[in-house]
């Protein structure tokens, strides 16, 4: 099996017979395969370079896979079998990239196959961010039923908490105790009409509104 030839070569002889509009755009391309190497990139694929290239003004990645721009394709393939001998591997080995460029080239219409370029593009770009999350998120669902009521409104949620919700569970139970029919009892005491705490002789112990007031404060339902 023979060396590839050094991307460089090829530009060289890319450019003998080129315009100066078609030299400055094979210049805009290889210097982005050439980064992208020197990072240790491995995706050359016609839909990675065309996006990056047309960000600093060079060709799209419509106009690379177009007919015409063989020449543009021929400098990424050179690139992408010096990024592969770098790393080691056959020329099969990871011909991944390569091989989508291949798929989209048998499609005749430009338009359909800048199409298609740009949805496998998309698809590759979200397979890397999820691929990213992946490895640096790790969420923790809290299942605990939250107090009070949660009330949704225009996209909203709102949590409404009464007082009772802010209360600890012994202070519920010492409230709850406090006006059970079984510790009044046993105190001798007992609840008026309007909610006062009477003793064995009818005096008041505590005011009106006390037994209402702690069952409405523990969200109890009045009679």
């Amino acid at each position: 099996m023979t060396d590839a030839v050094p991307p460089e070569q090829v530009l060289g002889a890319l450019k003998n017979d080129a315009r100066p509009q078609k030299r400055r755009a094979l210049d805009v391309v290889n210097a982005v395969c050439a980064e992208l190497h020197k990072i240790g990139g491995r995706d050359f694929s016609v839909a990675t370079i065309g996006r990056l290239s047309e960000q600093r003004g060079g060709p799209s990645m419509r106009t690379l896979y177009n007919a015409q721009s063989e020449h543009y394709r021929i400098l990424i393939k050179a690139w992408a079998e010096c990024a592969r001998a770098a790393a080691g591997t056959s020329a099969g080995a990871a011909a991944k990239p390569l091989a989508e460029d291949d798929l989209l080239r048998r499609i005749p219409d430009p338009a359909l196959r800048a199409l298609f370029g740009t949805i496998v593009a998309e698809r590759n770009r979200l397979r890397s961010e999820i691929n990213v999350l992946r490895s640096h998120t790790n969420i923790v669902v809290d299942r605990r039923v939250l107090p009070g009521n949660i009330a949704v409104a225009d996209g909203q949620i709102t949590q409404v908490l009464t007082p009772g919700d802010r209360l600890l569970p012994m202070e519920r139970e010492a409230l709850a105790r406090a006006i059970s029919f079984k510790f009044l009892e046993q105190e001798g005491w007992r609840e008026g009409p309007n909610g006062e705490i009477l003793n064995a002789k009818g005096r008041k112990l505590f005011e009106l509104g006390y037994g209402t007031a702690i069952r409405k404060t523990l969200g109890e339902q009045q009679d």
